[in-house]
């Protein structure tokens, strides 16, 4: 093969590296099925499942440099219809794009790992990271809740849990999980018994009295002292979904 032949193919070898580079799609995060979720965001937008398996990012959705999905919520923005707070949070659905909803019985669970990397509201700063939510009632079974600033037990995390709208109460755990660090928590509504774990480690169990209603899961970042007002794109607490896995049987 001669010199001008060489240089060709090394010119068209190039010139298809590029081309592939340049129409690669953003990477999703590989351990996340966006099949099963749509994208609530903090200016009242929805993404599609289908857009979330293209690779979407905004300023509130996007790849950290750890390869992590990122969910940013700022301080402000346009909450969702019943909410005081905007939120960037996934809302289980089916693989047929309609709204998940399944009964109690059976196995259910959703387990993340995750890390918070910002927390916004100061020394009263939360954020829900996950949802067991009652799509029958409009209301949240049970809230996991980061909190930055040790609570009254000494942990990084709460729990709220309520069986009709607006009566809730609030369980503080003693897991200690500082800022920047992975952690794995599990929801499972099963058989009837919505049980907590962190770590591996069962913190909180109920028996709700709801067996004819109707639930979803939802997850990222839905920060409880953000406010409605402008649509800002200032970070103001940031959590990070490693994983996210969600089991019915």
């Amino acid at each position: 093969m001669n010199r001008k032949v060489k240089a060709i193919l090394a010119t068209v070898t190039s010139a298809v590296m590029l081309l592939s580079i340049q129409l690669a799609p953003v990477c999703a995060a590989p351990n996340i099925d966006y099949h099963i979720w749509k994208l609530q965001q903090p200016d009242n937008t929805t993404i599609s499942s289908s857009q979330l398996v293209s690779g979407y990012s905004s300023p509130y959705f996007y790849i950290a440099s750890d390869g992590n999905q990122a969910f940013m919520d700022p301080q402000t923005g346009t909450p969702t219809s019943g909410s005081s707070h905007p939120r960037s949070e996934l809302r289980e659905i089916t693989t047929s794009g309609a709204n998940a909803a399944w009964s109690m019985t059976g196995t259910n669970t959703m387990t993340n790992t995750a890390k918070v990397t910002l927390q916004g509201g100061g020394t009263s700063g939360n954020t829900t990271i996950g949802q067991v939510f009652d799509s029958t009632g409009g209301f949240p079974l049970c809230e996991f809740e980061y909190e930055a600033t040790p609570n009254s037990n000494g942990g990084n995390f709460r729990i709220l849990y309520e069986e009709s709208s607006g009566n809730g109460t609030y369980t503080y755990l003693s897991n200690v999980v500082p800022l920047n660090t992975q952690f794995t928590y599990k929801l499972s509504l099963s058989g009837g018994v919505l049980t907590v774990y962190v770590n591996g480690q069962s913190v909180f169990s109920k028996n709700p009295n709801l067996s004819g209603d109707q639930f979803y899961f939802k997850t990222g970042n839905y920060d409880q002292t953000a406010t409605a007002g402008s649509n800002s794109t200032t970070p103001y607490t940031i959590v990070e979904l490693n994983s996210v896995s969600v089991v019915h049987q």
